[in-house]
């Protein structure tokens, strides 16, 4: 089963493990609603995550990464397929950012503060996936909460 942090959902969804050499906030939303529509095209999971190769990014944005209710999400992840995962052999499951590799190993009252740390940053879904993929985030509470 992959690999998963609290720190993957908050603030809408982190989508930092979902491509790499992001363009600006404003293409990533574009590919991430030019996703989200071509998922109502392929309403069968495997077709819809078969249609280009992995490596065929978006503005740097995984081609299955969609946004459901403003949550970013994968429509190919275990959660949302009775524990089946429709990512392995597509993409990088065990993937973790910094932060999300720290965290895990963080007494429970670090794990907080960051969550606090987090939520008074008051990021959209996009920032807060920029700054989580780019240690932004990471650092910036480090060098606050050393």
């Amino acid at each position: 089963m992959a690999i998963l942090t609290s720190l993957c959902q908050l603030n809408g969804g982190c989508m930092g493990c979902c491509g790499h050499d992001f363009e600006s906030a404003q293409k990533i939303k574009l590919a991430i609603d030019l996703n989200t529509k071509e998922l109502e095209n392929h309403p069968d999971l495997i077709e819809f995550r078969d249609r280009v190769h992995s490596r065929d990014l978006r503005y740097g944005v995984c081609r299955n990464l969609v946004c459901k209710d403003k949550q970013l999400l994968c429509p190919l992840h275990p959660k949302l397929n009775n524990n089946k995962d429709l990512r392995v052999g597509h993409c990088n499951i065990n993937y973790l950012c910094n932060a999300a590799k720290a965290y895990q190993d963080w007494p429970q009252e670090k794990q907080q503060k960051f969550l606090e740390f987090i939520k008074k940053q008051n990021l959209d879904n996009i920032t807060y996936s920029i700054k989580m993929d780019n240690n932004s985030m990471l650092e910036e509470f480090n060098s606050l909460y050393k």
